[in-house]
């Protein structure tokens, strides 16, 4: 299995020269048009074979029925652009053995960007979710928990053009993770400043310094990251970012990171992602917790319109996580490797009702760090109503 995951890695990064950054948390974030409020209500039933794969206990099998009730709207105008996507939901295992046979969960993303005169701007990213389940293109918790917990991160940043084509964005950001064990939570703050200067109209280079600190139970931890990087966009519809540099702090080690997004006609969208860098996420075992960790998270998706009536989504993708320097001595250093695809097929009836089906493989080995050998394999069908 080592293999197939290390010649799938080989392929996304040799199909293209960029990535999408851990997929922005957002689906609006790319959309240019406006949207009405509109409100899409869908029940689905499915079956998972590993319904809590990193518990302790046995391998658990069930079938199951899941409601959810989403909202979004996107509002696109000459000073204030904003957008809210929101999605509530609850999924009941239907057999015997499943210790919490209820799940639920909630998700919810607000963006604004604000033009407060002709040269300065106000930018807010917020993102919120919870659950069991973060979603491996959404941020940096990679497992799937027995208990429902809670992730929050929001960036808020001043943008000011000093010339015709320089200018800075300023700002900081704060991320959460609680659970119900309360000495796996991580608070982390940082600080940071870009420079952004305009080469020609499709393309601008940035200069980026980040001052963040992270907060545990165990103790505290902080690095600074220093980057340069290049946006340029291929397109009117597809575009390219990619950043390298270091983090120094208490571990230091090498920072990067390449986005890609392309609309490639009216039935084919693509996006791909891969990040390099040092994380604070989903280190605590052990009675302690690793104080240093790096991982490779790589990802990709496309959408394709087979007709006007039915789309193929599928994706996958990658994390390779290593863990050194543990808060206990005798503990030794581990590693984590986790791969992750998936097909679906939406077919639509009519503007309001639409009928889904999908697929989902996942693949995890490690060693030293418990309970993260498995695999799962889960299925389901659904219906979506849009009002």
């Amino acid at each position: 299995m080592k293999l197939i995951k290390y010649t799938a890695v080989a392929t996304l990064l040799s199909g293209v020269a960029s990535a999408q950054g851990l997929f922005d948390v957002t689906p609006n974030a790319v959309e240019d048009d406006a949207s009405p409020l509109r409100f899409t209500a869908g029940v689905s039933f499915g079956h998972d074979d590993n319904v809590s794969p990193t518990s302790s206990g046995a391998e658990t099998s069930s079938t199951y029925i899941k409601g959810t009730l989403g909202a979004n709207l996107i509002v696109r105008g000459p000073q204030t652009s904003w957008d809210i996507n929101a999605v509530v939901g609850a999924t009941n295992y239907l057999d015997d053995g499943v210790t919490n046979d209820m799940i639920y969960n909630g998700r919810l993303s607000f963006n604004l960007n604000h033009r407060i005169n002709d040269r300065t701007r106000f930018v807010s990213r917020n993102f919120v979710n919870y659950g069991v389940d973060l979603g491996n293109f959404y941020g940096p918790i990679t497992s799937r928990e027995v208990e429902e917990y809670v992730y929050l991160s929001t960036d808020n940043a001043i943008g000011y053009r000093w010339t015709d084509r320089l200018a800075t964005y300023t700002g900081f950001t704060y991320s959460m993770a609680s659970y119900d064990n309360s000495a796996r939570d991580v608070n982390s703050f940082s600080i940071y400043n870009q420079f952004r200067y305009t080469l020609s109209p499709q393309t601008t280079l940035t200069a980026t310094a980040r001052y963040s600190m992270s907060d545990y139970d165990f103790g505290d931890t902080d690095r600074l990251t220093g980057s340069v990087g290049i946006e340029h966009r291929l397109t009117d519809s597809s575009s390219v970012t990619a950043q390298v540099g270091a983090q120094i702090g208490d571990a230091g080690s090498a920072f990067g990171q390449i986005n890609f997004i392309s609309r490639v006609n009216s039935q084919l969208k693509t996006r791909v992602f891969a990040r390099y860098s040092q994380e604070d996420t989903d280190t605590v075992f052990f009675g302690g917790r690793y104080e240093d960790k790096t991982a490779l998270r790589i990802g990709a998706a496309l959408d394709y319109s087979l007709s006007s009536q039915l789309t193929l989504t599928v994706g996958g993708n990658y994390t390779m996580a290593e863990y050194k320097d543990h808060t206990v001595s005798t503990v030794g250093d581990g590693d984590w490797d986790l791969f992750n695809v998936y097909a679906g097929l939406t077919y639509r009836i009519n503007d309001a009702l639409s009928l889904r089906a999908s697929a989902n493989h996942t693949t995890s080995e490690a060693t030293v760090i418990p309970n993260r050998e498995y695999d799962r394999n889960r299925y389901e069908v659904g219906v979506n109503y849009t009002f």
